[in-house]
Protein backbone atom coordinates (compact mmCIF):
# COMPACT_ATOMS: atom_id res chain seq x y z
CA UNK A 1 0.00 0.00 0.00
CA UNK A 2 1.21 3.15 -1.09
CA UNK A 3 1.53 5.45 2.48
CA UNK A 4 2.14 9.81 2.18
CA UNK A 5 5.28 9.56 5.19
CA UNK A 6 6.07 12.79 6.56
CA UNK A 7 9.29 12.35 8.26
CA UNK A 8 10.19 15.45 10.95
CA UNK A 9 14.53 15.56 10.69
CA UNK A 10 17.23 17.36 12.28
CA UNK A 11 19.65 14.47 12.23
CA UNK A 12 22.56 16.02 10.37
CA UNK A 13 24.70 11.92 9.71
CA UNK A 14 23.63 8.51 8.41
CA UNK A 15 20.37 8.22 10.82
CA UNK A 16 18.90 11.33 8.57
CA UNK A 17 19.27 9.08 5.60
CA UNK A 18 15.97 7.70 5.35
CA UNK A 19 16.05 7.34 1.91
CA UNK A 20 18.39 3.71 2.89
CA UNK A 21 15.37 1.93 4.51
CA UNK A 22 12.20 3.46 2.75
CA UNK A 23 11.59 2.72 -0.36
CA UNK A 24 10.78 6.40 -1.75
CA UNK A 25 9.36 4.63 -5.14
CA UNK A 26 6.56 2.95 -3.25
CA UNK A 27 5.69 5.75 -0.98
CA UNK A 28 5.61 9.76 -0.86
CA UNK A 29 7.98 10.88 1.83
CA UNK A 30 8.32 14.13 2.49
CA UNK A 31 10.15 16.06 4.85
CA UNK A 32 9.96 19.37 7.04
CA UNK A 33 13.83 19.64 8.05
CA UNK A 34 16.02 22.57 9.87
CA UNK A 35 19.02 23.66 7.69
CA UNK A 36 21.05 20.97 9.48
CA UNK A 37 18.61 18.24 8.88
CA UNK A 38 18.25 18.90 4.82
CA UNK A 39 22.07 17.55 4.50
CA UNK A 40 21.47 14.03 4.26
CA UNK A 41 17.86 14.15 2.88
CA UNK A 42 18.05 12.46 -0.84
CA UNK A 43 16.14 15.52 -2.20
CA UNK A 44 16.09 13.69 -5.61
CA UNK A 45 13.89 10.87 -4.42
CA UNK A 46 11.82 13.00 -2.13
CA UNK A 47 8.16 13.91 -2.56
CA UNK A 48 9.06 17.25 -0.95
CA UNK A 49 11.84 19.24 1.41
CA UNK A 50 11.18 22.26 2.81
CA UNK A 51 13.33 23.34 5.18
CA UNK A 52 12.37 25.64 8.29
CA UNK A 53 14.98 28.29 10.88
CA UNK A 54 14.15 26.21 13.96
CA UNK A 55 11.97 22.64 14.38
CA UNK A 56 10.84 24.15 17.67
CA UNK A 57 8.58 26.94 16.07
CA UNK A 58 5.57 24.74 16.42
CA UNK A 59 3.51 27.08 14.96
CA UNK A 60 5.65 27.12 11.66
CA UNK A 61 5.95 23.41 11.42
CA UNK A 62 2.33 22.88 11.18
CA UNK A 63 1.53 25.47 8.87
CA UNK A 64 4.40 23.59 6.58
CA UNK A 65 2.76 20.58 7.29
CA UNK A 66 -0.76 21.41 6.15
CA UNK A 67 0.46 22.82 3.11
CA UNK A 68 2.13 19.86 2.31
CA UNK A 69 -0.86 17.66 3.34
CA UNK A 70 -2.65 20.23 1.07
CA UNK A 71 -0.45 19.67 -1.89
CA UNK A 72 0.42 15.96 -2.03
CA UNK A 73 -2.74 14.00 -0.44
CA UNK A 74 -3.16 13.39 3.40
CA UNK A 75 -0.28 11.63 5.45
CA UNK A 76 -0.40 8.05 6.77
CA UNK A 77 2.38 8.61 8.78
CA UNK A 78 4.45 11.01 10.46
CA UNK A 79 8.28 9.85 11.88
CA UNK A 80 9.55 12.39 14.46
CA UNK A 81 12.72 10.16 15.80
CA UNK A 82 15.22 13.37 17.07
CA UNK A 83 14.50 13.27 21.07
CA UNK A 84 13.83 16.63 20.47
CA UNK A 85 10.72 16.35 18.09
CA UNK A 86 8.89 13.83 19.58
CA UNK A 87 6.42 15.90 21.51
CA UNK A 88 6.04 18.15 17.97
CA UNK A 89 5.60 14.30 16.17
CA UNK A 90 2.68 14.09 18.59
CA UNK A 91 1.23 17.19 17.82
CA UNK A 92 1.43 17.16 14.22
CA UNK A 93 -0.06 13.59 14.66
CA UNK A 94 -3.40 14.99 16.20
CA UNK A 95 -3.65 17.99 14.42
CA UNK A 96 -3.13 15.73 10.54
CA UNK A 97 -5.66 12.82 12.19
CA UNK A 98 -2.92 10.23 11.86
CA UNK A 99 -2.23 6.92 13.79
CA UNK A 100 0.31 6.68 16.14
CA UNK A 101 1.49 7.92 19.65
CA UNK A 102 -0.52 11.51 20.66
CA UNK A 103 0.36 14.21 23.18
CA UNK A 104 -1.03 11.72 26.25
CA UNK A 105 1.31 8.68 25.16
CA UNK A 106 4.21 10.78 24.37
CA UNK A 107 4.23 12.72 28.62
CA UNK A 108 4.45 9.12 29.36
CA UNK A 109 8.24 8.53 28.29
CA UNK A 110 9.26 12.69 28.34
CA UNK A 111 7.67 13.86 31.75
CA UNK A 112 9.92 12.58 34.48
CA UNK A 113 7.21 13.02 37.15
CA UNK A 114 4.75 10.88 34.85
CA UNK A 115 7.40 8.14 33.93
CA UNK A 116 7.92 7.70 37.83
CA UNK A 117 4.03 7.41 39.10
CA UNK A 118 3.45 4.48 36.52
CA UNK A 119 6.42 2.99 37.12
CA UNK A 120 5.49 3.22 41.36
CA UNK A 121 2.10 1.92 40.53
CA UNK A 122 3.30 -0.73 38.70
CA UNK A 123 5.80 -2.02 41.82
CA UNK A 124 8.82 -0.56 40.58
CA UNK A 125 11.45 1.03 42.66
CA UNK A 126 11.84 4.83 41.86
CA UNK A 127 13.81 7.91 43.78
CA UNK A 128 11.06 9.25 45.80
CA UNK A 129 10.87 12.53 44.07
CA UNK A 130 7.91 15.47 43.94
CA UNK A 131 6.93 18.03 41.56
CA UNK A 132 7.92 21.25 42.91
CA UNK A 133 5.46 24.59 42.80
CA UNK A 134 7.01 26.65 45.20
CA UNK A 135 10.18 27.24 47.07
CA UNK A 136 8.53 26.17 50.39
CA UNK A 137 7.76 22.70 48.66
CA UNK A 138 11.78 22.55 47.44
CA UNK A 139 12.69 23.38 50.94
CA UNK A 140 9.95 20.98 52.56
CA UNK A 141 11.30 17.95 49.82
CA UNK A 142 14.64 18.15 51.06
CA UNK A 143 14.24 18.15 54.70
CA UNK A 144 12.44 15.41 54.32
CA UNK A 145 14.92 12.68 51.82
CA UNK A 146 17.76 14.83 53.24
CA UNK A 147 20.73 15.81 51.07
CA UNK A 148 22.29 15.89 48.65
CA UNK A 149 18.75 16.60 46.85
CA UNK A 150 18.90 16.48 42.68
CA UNK A 151 16.38 19.20 41.44
CA UNK A 152 15.79 18.49 37.37
CA UNK A 153 13.90 19.73 35.00
CA UNK A 154 10.90 17.69 34.28
CA UNK A 155 11.19 17.52 30.83
CA UNK A 156 14.64 17.85 30.27
CA UNK A 157 17.36 15.93 28.16
CA UNK A 158 21.38 15.20 28.19
CA UNK A 159 21.76 16.05 31.62
CA UNK A 160 21.18 19.72 31.19
CA UNK A 161 19.95 21.97 33.73
CA UNK A 162 20.23 19.60 36.55
CA UNK A 163 21.38 20.64 39.65
CA UNK A 164 22.80 18.49 42.68
CA UNK A 165 22.79 20.17 46.43
CA UNK A 166 24.48 19.43 49.45
CA UNK A 167 23.05 21.84 52.19
CA UNK A 168 20.44 23.88 53.00
CA UNK A 169 22.30 27.19 52.53
CA UNK A 170 23.36 26.52 48.55
CA UNK A 171 19.71 25.49 48.37
CA UNK A 172 18.52 28.77 49.63
CA UNK A 173 20.94 30.69 47.30
CA UNK A 174 19.95 28.07 44.18
CA UNK A 175 16.10 29.28 44.56
CA UNK A 176 17.45 32.58 44.72
CA UNK A 177 19.22 32.90 41.92
CA UNK A 178 17.33 30.17 39.32
CA UNK A 179 13.86 29.23 38.03
CA UNK A 180 12.72 26.25 38.95
CA UNK A 181 8.82 26.28 38.04
CA UNK A 182 9.44 23.27 35.62
CA UNK A 183 11.23 21.09 38.38
CA UNK A 184 10.93 18.53 39.61
CA UNK A 185 12.83 17.47 42.98
CA UNK A 186 14.63 14.14 43.37
CA UNK A 187 16.14 12.05 46.25
CA UNK A 188 20.12 11.55 45.31
CA UNK A 189 20.53 7.69 44.73
CA UNK A 190 23.79 6.09 44.90
CA UNK A 191 24.79 2.84 43.23
CA UNK A 192 25.99 1.62 39.90
CA UNK A 193 24.20 2.93 36.81
CA UNK A 194 23.59 1.08 33.60
CA UNK A 195 21.46 1.81 30.49
CA UNK A 196 19.92 -0.32 28.58
CA UNK A 197 18.65 0.40 24.85
CA UNK A 198 16.89 -1.58 22.55
CA UNK A 199 13.33 -1.80 19.94
CA UNK A 200 9.89 -2.70 21.43
CA UNK A 201 7.05 -3.34 18.76
CA UNK A 202 3.73 -3.56 19.81
CA UNK A 203 4.43 -3.42 23.58
CA UNK A 204 7.41 -6.68 23.13
CA UNK A 205 10.42 -5.78 23.48
CA UNK A 206 12.27 -7.32 20.20
CA UNK A 207 16.06 -6.63 21.60
CA UNK A 208 17.90 -5.32 23.97
CA UNK A 209 21.55 -5.26 25.78
CA UNK A 210 22.30 -3.59 28.79
CA UNK A 211 25.48 -1.73 29.42
CA UNK A 212 27.65 -0.49 32.71
CA UNK A 213 28.50 3.12 32.97
CA UNK A 214 31.96 3.78 34.13
CA UNK A 215 30.12 6.98 35.47
CA UNK A 216 26.87 9.09 35.68
CA UNK A 217 25.58 11.09 32.47
CA UNK A 218 25.85 13.94 35.26
CA UNK A 219 29.75 13.17 35.78
CA UNK A 220 29.81 13.80 32.31
CA UNK A 221 28.35 16.91 32.35
CA UNK A 222 30.27 17.90 35.21
CA UNK A 223 33.72 17.60 33.28
CA UNK A 224 34.58 13.84 34.18
CA UNK A 225 35.38 10.77 31.20
CA UNK A 226 32.40 9.10 30.51
CA UNK A 227 32.53 4.99 29.50
CA UNK A 228 30.12 1.94 28.81
CA UNK A 229 31.01 -1.59 28.41
CA UNK A 230 28.08 -4.07 27.29
CA UNK A 231 26.66 -6.31 30.68
CA UNK A 232 28.16 -9.83 29.70
CA UNK A 233 26.55 -10.88 33.47
CA UNK A 234 24.12 -13.56 31.81
CA UNK A 235 22.15 -14.10 34.73
CA UNK A 236 21.83 -9.91 35.26
CA UNK A 237 20.92 -10.38 32.01
CA UNK A 238 18.08 -12.19 31.93
CA UNK A 239 16.34 -9.85 35.02
CA UNK A 240 17.25 -6.64 33.49
CA UNK A 241 15.19 -7.96 29.88
CA UNK A 242 12.42 -8.86 32.51
CA UNK A 243 12.82 -5.50 33.75
CA UNK A 244 12.51 -4.00 30.97
CA UNK A 245 9.34 -5.44 29.84
CA UNK A 246 7.48 -4.17 33.13
CA UNK A 247 8.42 -0.81 32.00
CA UNK A 248 7.37 -0.88 28.74
CA UNK A 249 3.78 -2.16 29.88
CA UNK A 250 3.57 0.44 32.61
CA UNK A 251 4.63 2.81 30.49
CA UNK A 252 2.51 1.36 27.25
CA UNK A 253 5.33 2.20 24.81
CA UNK A 254 3.96 0.32 22.01
CA UNK A 255 6.20 0.89 19.11
CA UNK A 256 9.33 2.58 19.77
CA UNK A 257 13.48 2.35 19.91
CA UNK A 258 14.13 3.02 23.79
CA UNK A 259 17.10 4.25 26.46
CA UNK A 260 16.22 3.10 29.29
CA UNK A 261 18.49 4.15 32.68
CA UNK A 262 18.77 3.14 36.17
CA UNK A 263 20.89 2.41 39.11
CA UNK A 264 21.85 -1.11 40.85
CA UNK A 265 21.71 -0.44 44.97
CA UNK A 266 21.68 -2.74 47.80
CA UNK A 267 17.91 -4.13 48.01
CA UNK A 268 16.52 -1.96 50.72
CA UNK A 269 15.64 -3.33 54.02
CA UNK A 270 11.45 -5.09 54.34
CA UNK A 271 11.12 -4.59 50.82
CA UNK A 272 9.06 -7.55 48.37
CA UNK A 273 9.59 -6.35 45.11
CA UNK A 274 11.34 -8.62 42.60
CA UNK A 275 13.74 -6.26 41.05
CA UNK A 276 14.49 -4.33 44.76
CA UNK A 277 17.71 -3.77 43.77
CA UNK A 278 17.39 -1.31 40.67
CA UNK A 279 16.45 1.78 40.74
CA UNK A 280 14.78 3.54 37.74
CA UNK A 281 15.96 6.95 36.78
CA UNK A 282 14.46 7.30 33.43
CA UNK A 283 13.95 6.18 29.79
CA UNK A 284 13.34 8.25 26.43
CA UNK A 285 11.28 6.67 23.90
CA UNK A 286 13.69 6.93 21.17
CA UNK A 287 17.48 5.88 19.99
CA UNK A 288 20.03 6.71 22.73
CA UNK A 289 22.44 8.86 22.02
CA UNK A 290 26.54 9.40 22.34
CA UNK A 291 28.01 6.65 20.66
CA UNK A 292 24.72 3.79 20.90
CA UNK A 293 23.86 3.51 17.34
CA UNK A 294 27.40 3.50 16.20
CA UNK A 295 27.79 0.30 18.61
CA UNK A 296 24.41 -1.32 17.83
CA UNK A 297 25.36 -1.15 13.94
CA UNK A 298 28.80 -1.60 13.97
CA UNK A 299 29.34 -4.83 16.71
CA UNK A 300 25.37 -6.14 16.90
CA UNK A 301 24.49 -5.27 13.25
CA UNK A 302 21.21 -3.53 14.00
CA UNK A 303 20.52 -0.55 12.92
CA UNK A 304 18.59 0.99 15.25
CA UNK A 305 16.87 3.74 13.92
CA UNK A 306 16.23 1.86 10.24
CA UNK A 307 15.11 -1.10 12.70
CA UNK A 308 12.36 1.33 14.25
CA UNK A 309 11.07 2.93 11.12
CA UNK A 310 10.48 -0.46 10.03
CA UNK A 311 8.42 -1.24 12.58
CA UNK A 312 6.55 1.86 12.56
CA UNK A 313 6.03 1.06 9.59
CA UNK A 314 4.13 -2.29 9.60
CA UNK A 315 7.62 -4.64 9.05
CA UNK A 316 8.11 -7.23 11.62
CA UNK A 317 12.36 -7.54 10.71
CA UNK A 318 14.32 -10.56 11.86
CA UNK A 319 16.87 -9.09 14.26
CA UNK A 320 20.39 -11.30 15.31
CA UNK A 321 20.90 -12.35 19.16
CA UNK A 322 22.55 -9.58 20.67
CA UNK A 323 22.46 -11.03 24.28
CA UNK A 324 25.35 -12.01 26.44
CA UNK A 325 27.38 -14.25 24.61
CA UNK A 326 27.65 -12.13 21.79
CA UNK A 327 30.40 -9.92 20.92
CA UNK A 328 30.67 -7.12 23.64
CA UNK A 329 30.77 -3.49 22.71
CA UNK A 330 31.54 -0.02 24.61
CA UNK A 331 32.48 3.53 24.58
CA UNK A 332 34.53 6.30 25.99
CA UNK A 333 33.72 9.83 25.79
CA UNK A 334 36.40 12.51 26.70
CA UNK A 335 35.10 16.18 28.00
CA UNK A 336 36.16 19.63 27.15
CA UNK A 337 38.08 21.17 28.41
CA UNK A 338 36.87 23.58 31.47
CA UNK A 339 37.31 26.30 29.92
CA UNK A 340 35.48 27.40 26.45
CA UNK A 341 35.74 28.07 24.12
CA UNK A 342 39.22 27.08 22.97
CA UNK A 343 41.24 26.74 20.45
CA UNK A 344 42.74 22.75 20.01
CA UNK A 345 46.41 23.11 19.59
CA UNK A 346 47.54 19.72 19.49
CA UNK A 347 45.95 16.15 20.16
CA UNK A 348 47.07 11.84 20.49
CA UNK A 349 46.15 10.01 18.42
CA UNK A 350 45.62 6.31 19.60
CA UNK A 351 43.88 4.22 16.60
CA UNK A 352 46.37 1.18 16.30
CA UNK A 353 48.01 1.30 19.59
CA UNK A 354 45.62 -0.31 21.63
CA UNK A 355 43.52 -3.66 20.82
CA UNK A 356 39.97 -3.87 21.04
CA UNK A 357 39.94 0.09 19.93
CA UNK A 358 37.65 0.19 16.16
CA UNK A 359 36.89 4.12 16.21
CA UNK A 360 38.16 7.15 17.26
CA UNK A 361 37.11 10.69 16.74
CA UNK A 362 39.03 13.68 17.69
CA UNK A 363 39.02 17.57 17.13
CA UNK A 364 41.69 18.61 14.75
CA UNK A 365 44.11 21.21 15.62
CA UNK A 366 42.45 24.81 15.38
CA UNK A 367 39.14 23.62 16.20
CA UNK A 368 37.56 25.27 18.91
CA UNK A 369 35.65 23.52 21.61
CA UNK A 370 32.92 25.43 23.04
CA UNK A 371 30.00 23.08 24.00
CA UNK A 372 27.66 22.48 27.12
CA UNK A 373 28.66 19.59 27.79
CA UNK A 374 26.38 17.54 26.09
CA UNK A 375 27.31 13.62 24.60
CA UNK A 376 27.73 15.52 20.87
CA UNK A 377 30.15 17.80 22.29
CA UNK A 378 32.98 16.16 23.27
CA UNK A 379 37.28 16.55 23.34
CA UNK A 380 37.23 12.70 21.94
CA UNK A 381 34.86 9.91 21.06
CA UNK A 382 35.92 6.01 21.18
CA UNK A 383 34.36 2.88 20.39
CA UNK A 384 35.66 -0.77 20.75
CA UNK A 385 34.66 -4.06 20.58
CA UNK A 386 35.53 -7.72 22.12
CA UNK A 387 34.54 -10.76 22.98
CA UNK A 388 33.56 -9.90 26.79
CA UNK A 389 33.53 -6.75 28.41
CA UNK A 390 36.91 -7.28 30.40
CA UNK A 391 39.06 -6.25 27.30
CA UNK A 392 37.41 -3.09 26.54
CA UNK A 393 37.10 -2.10 30.01
CA UNK A 394 41.12 -2.62 30.25
CA UNK A 395 41.03 -0.53 26.97
CA UNK A 396 38.95 2.56 28.26
CA UNK A 397 41.82 2.63 31.15
CA UNK A 398 44.79 2.54 28.67
CA UNK A 399 43.03 5.30 26.57
CA UNK A 400 42.39 7.52 29.51
CA UNK A 401 45.92 7.48 30.80
CA UNK A 402 47.26 7.74 26.87
CA UNK A 403 44.71 10.90 26.15
CA UNK A 404 46.70 14.36 25.44
CA UNK A 405 44.74 17.16 24.23
CA UNK A 406 46.77 21.02 24.27
CA UNK A 407 44.71 23.99 24.22
CA UNK A 408 44.62 27.49 24.95
CA UNK A 409 42.14 29.56 25.78
CA UNK A 410 39.44 32.03 23.70
CA UNK A 411 37.47 34.88 24.66
CA UNK A 412 33.49 34.60 24.07
CA UNK A 413 33.83 37.30 21.58
CA UNK A 414 36.95 36.14 20.04
CA UNK A 415 37.00 37.74 16.03
CA UNK A 416 36.10 34.74 14.11
CA UNK A 417 34.93 32.23 16.54
CA UNK A 418 31.32 31.15 16.63
CA UNK A 419 30.50 29.90 19.94
CA UNK A 420 27.71 27.04 19.81
CA UNK A 421 26.13 27.56 22.99
CA UNK A 422 22.17 26.55 23.51
CA UNK A 423 20.00 29.08 24.43
CA UNK A 424 18.62 28.78 27.74
CA UNK A 425 20.18 25.90 28.41
CA UNK A 426 22.38 25.52 32.06
CA UNK A 427 25.14 22.74 32.37
CA UNK A 428 24.77 20.56 35.18
CA UNK A 429 25.76 21.71 38.55
CA UNK A 430 26.84 19.66 42.22
CA UNK A 431 26.86 22.83 44.72
CA UNK A 432 28.02 22.22 48.18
Amino acid sequence: MRRHILVINRFDNESGRYHRYIDHAAHAVSYITNRAGARPVDHAVAEAVVTVDDLSDYEEVQRQAKVLAGRYGDFDCVLALSEFDIELGAVLRELLKVRGPDSVDVRRWRDKVTMKELLAAAGLRVPRFRLVTSPGEIREFAAEVGFPVVLKPRAGWDSQGIFVVKSPVTLDSLIETEQLDQYECEEFIQGQMYHIDGVAQNGRVRTMRSSRLTATCLDFALGNVFGSVANDDAHLEDRLRSYTQQVVDALRMGTSAFHLELFRTPVPAGYEGTHGDLVFLEIGGRVGGAQIPYIWRDVYGIDLVETWVRMILGESPDLPDVGVGTEAGGYLLMPEPPVRPCRVLSVARQMGEIPTLYAEVLPSPGDVLSGTGGAKETAGRYRYRAPSSAPIEAAIDATVAGYRLDWEPLPDDHAGVQVKRASGRVQSVVLP
